[in-house]
């Protein structure tokens, strides 16, 4: 039986964009876990001491 693939959606955190692939991370010291995209990643992860990675979150998943 062939596997069915699911297409979900979802808008980064930071700038409400939809993308294929979001991460999973907290930026702040107490903060909530938020889900950000590629380019917003690449904004809030350097020198950031407070950065958690959480997982990757994609928009076509095997059901």
């Amino acid at each position: 039986m062939a596997k069915i693939k699911r297409v979900r959606t979802k808008p980064c955190s930071r700038c409400n964009e939809t993308n294929d692939v979001l991460y999973r991370v907290r930026i702040e010291e107490d903060g909530d876990w938020i889900f950000v995209c590629p380019t917003c990643l690449g904004k809030v992860k350097p020198d950031n001491p407070h950065y958690q990675y959480g997982g990757t979150w994609k928009s076509k998943k095997r059901h």
